[in-house]
């Protein structure tokens, strides 16, 4: 089938892992299919993705880049005159407009569920399994994301291939770029994007590792969260966005749109992440991570930190599912929580620093798979176009 045109509707909630996920996605499908497919996307509010995206005005209708960004007040005002695409995507189980919905049922040919990335077993079953809708023309499927070749895979988007192989080929010049005004060629450079977390441990770490170290804090949860440490340990600040800790500089960074965080994370040693489009992007750059999993209510999120472990060994070679114990462990204990608090994690971070080396190792081995065998967009585009 052809696409001819595509709606993807996205309701953000708390953060920018939607939007990020449905941004990427649609800057993709809009290069590979060009001006043969008209790409929309309604949004139910518009404040994380004028942050990430500064081309982005506050206006309820607007194109950008040939893709066209509206909200769902703007739609629902107009949907008397609105012609559903031939192909809708769902992001994440939101709700798409009724009357939208009806319209849909008898114009459109395909809606596409794009779920919540997950690495339990029990997706590969329920990926591209049909929804019954009741509708003689359109038809709903699932479509699950995960870490196997039997699931929906993750966004792996040539922009950013493209972006992480002229970043690395001129480092020097980025680095200057971010990191101006620090002595950072000796040091052992490490990106923090959070919830709420108490980061005592991972800096008790950093005093021992024997380095010369640099933290760059990214977004107002984790910088919230680092001022909040600062009251309780002796911290040097050097000026209002630098910090000094013994071995340690802290470096509070601006907010980023979505092109320059992925500059970054590809120049720096490793990267700690949160949600799930920027944990996808530090498991691209092949570089040492430390995931913040989103909470989620009776500890729910576990059972996607020990899905995605358990598919991370299958990957790797079986001597080394030994040495992963340790950095494994260190996942589960900085996730398991039952709230997003200050308080003291179980968390050590000692042996990530000890076998840097090796985890960046396994780290590069495990990006290559993803990248070779878990793309998202192509299997999407398969699954659509022999639909």
């Amino acid at each position: 089938m052809l696409i001819g045109s595509l709606d993807i509707f996205c309701e953000i909630i708390d953060n920018y892992g939607d939007i990020g996920v449905v941004y990427r996605l649609a800057k993709e499908m809009k290069k590979i299919h060009g001006d043969e497919v008209e790409i929309r996307v309604i949004l139910n509010r518009l404040d994380e993705f004028l942050k990430i995206n500064k081309k982005a005005k506050n206006i309820e209708c607007q194109e950008i880049d040939n893709i066209i960004y509206m909200t769902e007040d703007f739609l629902a005002k107009n949907v008397c005159t609105f012609s559903p695409a031939s192909v809708i995507i769902e992001a994440f189980g939101c709700n798409v407009l009724g009357e939208y919905l009806e319209k849909a049922k008898e114009q459109s040919s395909i809606l596409i569920n794009l779920e919540y990335l997950s690495g339990e077993e029990w997706i590969e079953d329920v990926h591209l399994m049909e929804s019954q809708m009741g509708a003689p023309k359109l038809k709903k499927y699932f479509f699950m994301p995960g870490f196997t070749e039997k699931t929906g895979g993750v966004i792996v988007d040539s922009l950013f291939l493209e972006r992480k192989n002229k970043v690395l080929s001129n480092k020097d010049i980025y680095l200057e770029k971010y990191l101006k005004g620090l002595d950072y060629k000796d040091m052992l450079l490490g990106t923090v994007f959070s919830y709420e977390k108490n980061f005592s441990p991972l800096i008790e770490a950093l005093k021992n590792n024997g380095k010369q170290n640099c933290l760059l804090i990214l977004g107002e949860k984790s910088q919230i969260s680092f001022l909040e440490l600062f009251k309780k340990i002796d911290v040097v600040k050097l000026d209002d966005e630098t910090y000094n800790i013994k071995n340690i500089t802290i470096k509070f960074m601006p907010f980023l749109e979505q092109e320059e965080y992925e500059e970054l994370i590809n120049i720096v040693d490793y990267n700690f992440v949160r949600g799930e489009d920027s944990f996808i992007r530090a498991l691209l750059t092949g570089k040492p991570f430390v995931w913040h999993i989103y909470l989620q209510e009776e500890l729910a999120h576990m059972d996607k930190i020990e899905g995605f472990i358990d598919r991370f060994k299958e990957v790797l070679k079986k001597e080394d599912i030994n040495f992963l114990e340790k950095y494994t462990k260190l996942l589960k204990d900085y996730n398991f929580r039952e709230s997003n608090s200050f308080e003291v994690g179980s968390e050590n971070f000692n042996d990530f620093f000890k076998n840097f080396e090796e985890i960046k190792k396994f780290s590069e081995k495990y990006s290559e798979f993803i990248i070779s065998k878990c793309n998202l967009i192509d299997k999407l585009n398969r699954f659509i176009l022999k639909y």
